[in-house]
């Protein structure tokens, strides 16, 4: 059971070593998230590879006391050092395991540095001179030597994505944060893709107690964070399972593409939530990895068209259901809006409109005339939901030239009711809002402290 005399074994030659306790060194391409294990330690699965064998990549279980103990990567192609790790094996694929009271590791930078001081390592771990060549050998090798970033098997882009489906998603991870209210860890993720429109369940007059949410998360996300997401895409919040306790606190991949292995998307509410599963992995990946320079790609293609800004699922040779004045405007997303830096400016956008309060013609008066009643209404593109006002001058145009007897079905069809809506049951109301385009004022409140939205320059299409 004594490990192998301190040489370090090579991955391939691990078939012999079953039973016994060996020294490794492999460059780390996958990590699951740190969780609590199935007993009363903290587990973290690696795959790592290295010179010796690339495929297939060995699975390596790390048990400690504590989730603070776990290995915590840092960066692509980083270099792990296990010492005194047991090699099992299992339907014939070979594995190590890392027991908390004998094993020991330390983690490595991989870019090419004469640097042999571990930037994380367990505290009862000590380096040989052996393991420092061997250290210097890997760090040789990984110079230009291209690292799998995954099979295709299960991948999918935001465009694709769909309710209680397994999947890996190649993205760009922009934010993580802890929401105090719900108790869990939130990744916000994007990959420059739409996550395709849903449709709206329940009864429109809960909008008045119970208005449809703007975002998955407790609280709006501030101005400033938002500046840090990109203008096109969906932004798609994954929050992490229970058993992921506190990793936030140590998840160094902000800012960086990854491939998020094993997770799954619900709808709440009208809006994509991503959720990770116990068994869910991160594999880093680098920007000189192909599929990430096909995103970056595809992404600045689209950012530099003529079009970009508009929904991948809208379609500008539509009979759309509104007008706005200004045929040469060039088209925004409300994250353009939502992150823009001055106020009293008008933007144009496609939009769905997925909710209106008050929906009811005899609840907001005549819609000629000059009252001070207002409509909310609730707005919403591949990249945000935002409330808007319809009031005063700008309503009186909105409804401008729609006889009485037709506006309340254009307006269920704004909301995209079903054809024969009973309003007498519409518990089971299922809506398909169509695009639209529309005008947005973005003013600051009397107060000076919040910026507001406001419908203007458009009205309904008089077809």
């Amino acid at each position: 059971m004594n490990n192998h005399g301190g040489n370090i074994i090579p991955i391939k030659e691990l078939d012999k070593y079953v039973k016994r306790k060996v020294n490794l060194l492999g460059v780390v391409l996958e990590f699951s998230f740190p969780r609590k294990s199935q007993g009363t330690d903290y587990v973290s699965v690696l795959r790592i590879v290295d010179e010796s064998q690339q495929s297939s990549e060995l699975l390596v279980n790390i048990f400690t006391e504590t989730i603070d103990q776990l290995p915590h990567v840092r960066s692509h192609g980083d270099f792990i050092l296990l010492n005194k790790v047991m090699i099992k094996k299992f339907d014939d694929e070979v594995s190590a395991v890392f027991y908390k009271n004998s094993s020991s590791f330390a983690l490595f930078d991989g870019k090419p540095s004469r640097d042999l001081i571990p930037y994380q390592s367990s505290q009862n771990f000590s380096l040989t001179e052996y393991e420092k060549d061997y250290i210097c050998r890997l760090r040789h090798w990984c110079v230009g030597t291209k690292f799998s970033p995954g099979s295709d098997d299960y991948l999918l882009s935001l465009k694709d994505i769909s309710e209680k489906r397994y999947f890996d998603l190649v993205c760009k991870i922009l934010y993580v944060s802890y929401d105090v209210n719900k108790d869990v860890w939130m990744l916000f993720v994007w990959d420059g893709t739409d996550a395709p429109p849903l449709s709206l369940y329940g009864k429109l007059d809960d909008e008045e107690q119970n208005p449809l949410p703007l975002h998955i998360e407790s609280s709006p996300l501030d101005r400033e964070t938002l500046c840090k997401f990109h203008p096109i895409g969906t932004v798609l919040r994954v929050t992490a399972d229970q058993v992921h306790e506190n990793f936030g606190r140590r998840f160094t991949a902000t800012g960086t593409w990854v491939r998020i292995r094993n997770m799954t998307c619900q709808v709440s509410s009208g809006l994509w939530h991503g959720f990770l599963q116990a068994s869910s992995r991160v594999r880093l990946l680098s920007d000189t990895d192909n599929i990430v320079r096909d995103f970056k790609r595809r992404y600045k293609k689209r950012i530099t068209g003529k079009h970009g800004r508009i929904p991948i699922w809208s379609n500008l040779s539509s009979q759309f259901l509104t007008v706005i004045d200004g045929k040469d405007a060039a088209f925004v997303t409300l994250m353009d809006i939502l992150t823009y830096s001055k106020v009293n400016v008008r933007f144009c956008c496609i939009v769905r409109v997925v909710a209106i309060h008050p929906f009811q013609l005899k609840d907001f008066g005549s819609p000629y005339g000059l009252s001070e009643n207002k409509m909310r209404l609730t707005l919403e593109d591949p990249t945000a939901r935002i409330h808007a006002i319809l009031c005063g001058e700008e309503r009186v145009k909105f409804f401008e030239g729609t006889p009485p007897d037709i506006l309340t079905t254009k307006i269920n069809m704004l909301l995209g009711m079903p054809e024969h809506w009973n309003a007498k049951d519409d518990s089971n109301l299922t809506r398909n809002p169509p695009w639209i385009k529309c005008c947005i004022h973005l003013k600051k409140s009397d107060d000076g402290k919040n910026r507001l939205y406001y419908i203007s320059c458009t009205r309904l299409a008089s077809r």
